[in-house]
């Protein structure tokens, strides 16, 4: 066991000294549990170990455990150590924001979407209260208002979508939307991000609005359709601007 830690805390690459050491070592920790290299129910380096390994304390170390004993991806046994959650596909489900990075993980978040969001704004069609609606139109004006601004553009955007979200007045959407939101915030961003300057920026105000006055309206058809038509416009008109491709 003693020379199979070994091998693990070697395997770990140093610390870029990023802003956020706990969640810098969590990932890495959480990068070995899903590609298989620490397996199910095996048992982690010690916290003395592992501060060694990536040069920091055993606070700083503490706390990344906490991250992922949070995530369910550790659990800890008085007086043993900690472990590798069983069943972690079964029970945990989580998106990391580094994985925004690669183009075909950003498709796959954006597939993601138009399914869920596309029933939230027919649903939101159906069961929004009249100040639901109106909390509706103050974001969709906060969207408008963003301009050319990308990144208050991203940022009123998301307000947008959670909004439809909230709209549909079921728990479980709103809850999955407030799960995600940290990751639609990044999707949104970097197609954001890539849009400005193109009349893409035009594009989606005028779908935001399309989405609004189905929903206004209640018609939940003409509501899911404009919320998918939406989407699937933002991450195909992304990946014809990737590199290497012409517009």
């Amino acid at each position: 066991m003693k020379a199979q830690l070994g091998m693990e805390i070697r395997g770990f690459t140093s610390l870029r000294r990023p802003d956020n050491l706990p969640d810098e070592i969590a990932h890495q920790i959480r990068q070995r549990i899903l590609d298989g290299t620490l397996a199910h129910g095996q048992q982690l380096p010690t916290e003395n170990e592992l501060a060694t390994a990536f040069d920091v304390s055993r606070n700083v170390v503490r706390e990344a455990i906490a991250r992922l004993k949070l995530a369910g991806y550790v659990e800890t046994r008085r007086g043993t150590g900690t472990f590798v959650a069983q069943g972690i596909g079964q029970r945990n489900f989580e998106i990391v924001t580094d994985e925004l990075l690669h183009e075909d993980a950003l498709e796959h978040v954006f597939q993601l979407r138009v399914e869920i969001e596309s029933g939230a704004a027919a649903l939101a069609a159906r069961f929004r209260t009249p100040a639901q609606l109106e909390a509706l139109r103050l974001a969709l004006a906060k969207v408008d208002e963003a301009g050319a601004d990308w990144e208050k553009g991203a940022d009123t955007a998301l307000d947008f979508h959670l909004a439809v979200g909230n709209a549909t007045n079921n728990p479980y959407f709103i809850r999955l939307m407030a799960h995600l939101s940290h990751v639609l915030h990044d999707s949104v961003r970097t197609l954001r991000s890539t849009s400005t300057g193109t009349t893409r920026i035009a594009e989606v105000e005028q779908e935001h609005h399309a989405i609004f006055d189905a929903i206004a309206a209640g018609n939940a058809d003409q509501a899911r359709a404009a919320m998918r038509y939406h989407l699937t416009n933002g991450i195909e008109r992304h990946k014809a601007r990737a590199p290497g491709k012409t517009t």
